[in-house]
């Protein structure tokens, strides 16, 4: 069973999300993201928790490792920066990931990296 995070500590909720990440498990995230999420990064907008689950769950696939460099926290922004490791083997690539938390549940996420070698390793919006 899936909790929500400790809505006090905005780490919480960013540990939750990295460590679905890392175990390749988006449907550990029902309780991590708030309804209405909103997230901006070179794929796109996305909005919604349905919707962010699932093409998270395209990404994770693809991800190999998570290689963590620096983690800021600032109230209730969580900013992390780290390298992700395609499975493809393909040359891992740095990502920078801002996480706005309230109330335990993740309500933004802004995301930046490299979107070629993301594409090299494959496409996360393809659904087939």
């Amino acid at each position: 069973m899936n909790a929500t995070p400790d809505s006090s500590d905005p780490t919480a909720a960013a540990d939750a999300y990295f460590g679905a990440w890392q175990a390749d498990r988006p449907a550990d995230l029902a309780d991590v993201f708030a309804p209405d999420i909103r997230v901006h990064g070179p794929l796109g907008l996305i909005e919604g928790a349905e919707r962010y689950q699932e093409s998270l769950g395209r990404i994770f696939a693809l991800t190999g490792t998570l290689v963590f460099h620096k983690r800021w926290v600032d109230g209730a922004d969580v900013m992390t920066w780290f390298d992700l490791h395609p499975r493809a083997g393909t040359e891992p690539f740095p990502v920078a990931s801002w996480l706005h938390v309230e109330d335990g549940r993740i309500t933004a996420v802004r995301v930046t990296f490299d979107l070629a070698k993301l594409l090299r390793a494959g496409d996360p919006r393809s659904t087939s």
